[in-house]
């Protein structure tokens, strides 16, 4: 059975438990509420009559002829045909004073006492209206408990019950209606979510819902835009890595195969200068692929770190003296302000491979004669280090690029680098907790800023 059905289905049985449940309460109500209004009719009734009786009492001294009173006075006809007949006093009875039944209409009740009848006696200690003259009790009025109804109360019951029944009738038809257009209106985007996802499943991951409402179909719409984005987002990745890493991977082993065939021709001489070229191409490719292996790892949450605590201004100090032939041999000065005693809990090797892509990426980009400024000074709660070169800068449109993998601001470089450099650095310092951040100015040169926490305020992984 399909949700709109199941929803309608609920809906109306909600409905129609809702009107049975109130037709039932209100007949209850009603009938209870009749009762008691016919009940305080007859007790004023009997204290009304309990003045007149008295009168009567005092104009006769006696009860004789009382009965009259009592006998039917009241027809209502239907249709010519008598349906109903009562007298003035056709709810009331009369005792006299030593408690004997003397008047009623009903004249099978004359002559009971309530010394011999107990529902009677109970009667009259419970709803009795005593009449008295002088100050003395010369009689008792008592209102009988009629069970069956009179034609013109049984037809108001009806007429109740009648309109309830139609009230609740008309209450079930309405909530059917508006049931069946909430569960189209409810089930309408659900369809088209249904679609959606069997149309993003495919593979047609440009595919969106179309979304309007702001209930939580609307939010189930727009995030399932949002993970098609994602998804779509992350398949073009997967397509240009594989593409930037067939474009990598082909440069070396091109050279490596060409310098083969060479020496296999003849053309090359087998020699050991031949062979270094060779075994340089292999190192690099091998370089690739490790790089290639921690990016993926750090990408998927997967990299090992082994946390320990750190002195990070030694360990600038030890990266930056590790690099200073390198920047010797570019005529290219090396500055270094690390203080030492600023701890932090990382990876000793993994943050080392941070400074030391910092530091490359910056001698790789400054001219000769250039100045390249590391510093590492404690922040709040957080320790900052920062590689500046005096360089060319980026530009403003690729600044926003330059962690992402393969990217190369200046492609036309031989000694670009490999373009994961920055990558593989985003990755290890977020894992660490911490942030990294490129700042640059065309002519001024780059400062690339990376930040840890304080080993006081971090928590061991």
């Amino acid at each position: 059975m399909s949700f709109r059905w199941r929803l309608m289905g609920a809906l109306v049985l909600t409905a129609v438990c809702a009107a049975v449940g109130t037709y039932l309460l209100t007949l209850r109500s009603v009938g209870e509420q009749f009762d008691t209004y016919r009940a305080q009719e007859r007790r004023v009734a009997a204290q009304d009559a309990a003045v007149w009786l008295a009168q009567y009492w005092e104009a006769q001294g006696s009860w004789v002829g009382v009965q009259q009173y009592f006998r039917p006075q009241f027809s209502l006809y239907v249709g010519g045909e008598l349906v109903y007949q009562e007298s003035r006093m056709g709810q009331l009875l009369l005792l006299n004073r030593d408690l004997e039944v003397v008047a009623c209409a009903d004249e099978s009740m004359l002559g009971r006492c309530p010394a011999t009848d107990d529902r009677l006696g109970e009667r009259v200690e419970r709803a009795g209206v005593p009449i008295v003259v002088n100050e003395e009790r010369v009689g008792t009025v008592v209102p009988l408990e009629t069970v069956d109804l009179t034609p013109i109360e049984e037809d108001f019951l009806a007429s109740v019950q009648r309109a309830t029944l139609i009230g609740g009738s008309v209450a079930l038809a309405v909530a059917a209606i508006l049931g069946t257009m909430i569960a189209m209106q409810l089930s309408a985007p659900l369809r088209q979510l249904i679609q959606a996802t069997d149309r993003i499943a495919r593979g047609e991951l440009s595919h969106r819902v179309p979304w309007r409402r702001r209930d939580e179909t609307g939010r189930l719409a727009l995030a399932m835009n949002h993970m098609a984005e994602v998804l779509q987002r992350s398949e073009n990745a997967r397509q240009q890595l594989l593409t930037d890493v067939a474009h990598e991977l082909r440069t070396p082993l091109t050279v490596i195969q060409g310098n083969l065939e060479a020496m296999m021709d003849g053309v090359f001489p087998l020699t050991a200068d031949s062979l270094s070229s060779v075994y340089e191409e292999t190192l690099h490719l091998g370089s690739l692929i490790e790089e290639l292996r921690d990016l993926t790892l750090a990408e998927g949450g997967r990299l090992r770190l082994d946390r320990e605590p750190l002195d990070l201004g030694t360990l600038v100090q030890g990266t930056c003296e590790g690099l200073r032939p390198a920047a010797t041999e570019q005529q290219v000065s090396l500055e270094v302000d690390a203080a030492e005693g600023i701890w932090v809990l990382a990876d000793r090797r993994r943050i080392r491979q941070v400074v030391a892509n910092l530091l490359s990426n910056a001698l790789r980009f400054s001219p000769e004669g250039g100045s390249i400024t590391v510093t590492c000074y404690r922040g709040d709660g957080e320790v900052e280090v920062s590689v500046a070169d005096r360089g060319s800068g980026i530009p403003p449109e690729d600044l926003p690029h330059v962690f992402e993998r393969f990217y190369k601001a200046d492609a036309s470089r031989a000694d670009a680098g490999s373009g994961l450099g920055l990558a593989i650095a985003r990755e290890i310092v977020h894992a660490h907790g911490g942030r990294i951040w490129a700042e640059s100015e065309l002519g001024q040169g780059t400062r690339l800023t990376f930040t840890l926490p304080l080993a006081d305020q971090q928590a061991p992984a």
